[in-house]
């Protein structure tokens, strides 16, 4: 009679579960539901409006509209919409460009450029074996015509895309330098972008890093592989100051990889708060003490690979903040060629510290003189300060290196002396 009592309360039981799991599941895929009811009929609202607007446009604006340009309005206000500035919209030129610079192989003039508080486009930097070296192009000069037009009638990003072109084509650009106004033909040809500098400082292999793409990490294991079976290098430094890291993640991962002993190196925290580990690294390692150069240019995946090697013992962080941002972006290609640029989730070094939105904290807060400009070529220890103070740390904390003292302090300390032997 027990038994059967038993087996009656355990069948209720498991009915009565079932019950309450198929309510729960019920309840759970109603009020999804309701909440995708709701989203659509937001969506239906924001197409209605779109549609009224352009129906009232196209029969009462008086020069008539440009489809394409309406498009591109439109995308460009989504993206605005967001509120976000790292979600951005790129034309198809721009796509293009993106996706070949992450081989570090470009077809253009050979400059990287920025566009100026003026709206202009300033040259950055000129590659060598370039059609803009060999006509003299430096850094500073400022493009103000594009084949006799001028260059903010035409807008910045659009004399951007004059940078960058076929093979042999060629292109007619007036810059301004000092005053003084230069033109000259330019003809586009293939050349590699630089990844990065590497120099022997006061016995520490030196790292400048300007982009993470396909050439970077190649150059950097070539170099590892000659330099420290020699038994000479006494640390590495690496320069990461106003460097944005570029648009490849998984290159400043691999690197960090060689660099560091088993471990999580990024996690990322998604849509929903769903965290996820994106990159780890196997046991091999560098044993050498680094030091990071930082500021406040250094952003993106340049300051990811500053927070990652930040954590561990053997690293010192030296220079002042770094920008705040902290995210994963994916570049989507849309059918007509042109892209969206998204964050798609908050990184975390290590795969706990976070620092989107706050940078990375030196551990030697140390600014540049006064205006001081990091060197092209070789660094100079005299003239870096920030560099200077990394030297420093690594000579003091791990090499047993005592600092000189000033000749000042040599010449009281000697006064002193003299003073005590009188007495």
């Amino acid at each position: 009679m027990n038994k059967k009592v038993t087996v009656g309360i355990t069948l209720a039981f498991i009915f009565i579960t079932i019950a309450l799991t198929f309510t729960a599941t019920m309840l759970f895929s109603m009020n999804l539901f309701d909440k995708k009811i709701v989203a659509i009929q937001d969506r239906e609202k924001m197409y209605e409006k779109i549609a009224e607007i352009d129906s009232f446009v196209r029969q009462n604006y008086y020069l008539g509209v440009d489809d394409e340009k309406i498009m591109e309005g439109l995308a460009k206000g989504y993206i605005s919409g967001t509120g976000d500035a790292s979600v951005r919209y790129f034309n198809s030129f721009d796509v293009a460009r993106i996706t070949k610079s992450r081989t570090g192989k470009m077809t253009g003039i050979g400059v990287e450029a920025e566009i100026n508080a003026n709206g202009y486009v300033q040259i950055k930097d000129v590659y060598s074996s370039t059609s803009a070296e060999k006509i003299g192009m430096k850094p500073g000069d400022t493009i103000i015509k594009v084949n006799d037009q001028d260059a903010l009638e035409l807008g910045a990003e659009t004399v951007m895309t004059y940078l960058y072109g076929d093979a042999n084509d060629q292109v007619s650009l007036t810059f301004s330098r000092e005053g003084t106004d230069s033109t000259f033909d330019f003809v586009y040809a293939d050349y590699e972008t630089y990844a990065l500098h590497t120099y022997d400082v006061d016995g520490y292999l030196y790292f400048r890093i300007l982009a993470f793409n396909d050439l970077t990490l190649g150059q950097f294991q070539d170099t590892i592989a000659e330099k420290l079976p020699q038994g000479t290098v006494k640390g590495l430094v690496f320069d990461m100051r106003d460097v944005d890291g570029g648009y490849d993640v998984t290159v400043a991962a691999n690197i960090l990889d060689k660099l560091l002993p088993q471990c999580t190196l990024v996690s990322g925290i998604y849509q929903g708060g769903l965290t996820k580990v994106l990159f780890t690294s196997d046991p091999n390692s560098v044993d050498l003490p680094i030091a990071v150069l930082v500021n406040g240019g250094t952003k993106g995946y340049s300051e990811l690979f500053a927070a990652v090697l930040g954590e561990f013992n053997n690293v010192r962080i030296v220079g002042e903040q770094t920008f705040g941002d902290g995210t994963y972006s994916v570049l989507n290609q849309l059918t007509d060629g042109t892209g969206l640029y998204v964050p798609v989730c908050e990184l975390l070094a290590c795969g706990t510290v976070r620092f989107n939105g706050t940078g990375v904290e030196p551990d030697f807060v140390t600014a540049p003189e006064e205006g001081f400009v990091i060197a092209e070529g070789e660094p100079s220890t005299e003239l870096d300060l920030q560099l200077r103070k990394a030297i420093e740390v690594l000579d003091s904390e791990f090499n047993n290196v005592v600092p000189e003292q000033p000749e000042e302090a040599e010449t009281a300390a000697e006064t002193e002396a003299a003073a005590g032997s009188e007495g």
